[in-house]
């Protein structure tokens, strides 16, 4: 049962990395070319929500 939360942890981790970030950084470089720091500003969130997110897999990996 340990190895099946540590493998669906490590799925969910990479889904959050990839998605999360990808988000974030399309958001932080349209944000920048249209002059925009709204849109800027709102992917440096999207990314630090993600990095929140990913270390809390880590927390909720030690609870099961």
């Amino acid at each position: 049962m340990d190895e099946l939360v540590s493998i669906l942890m490590y799925l969910a981790r990479a889904v959050v990395l990839f998605v999360g970030c990808g988000v974030g950084i399309v958001k932080i470089v349209k944000g920048k070319s249209d002059e925009n720091p709204r849109d800027m500003t709102e992917g440096f969130a999207v990314i630090g929500a993600a990095g929140a997110i990913f270390a809390a897999t880590f927390a909720i990996e030690t609870i099961f």
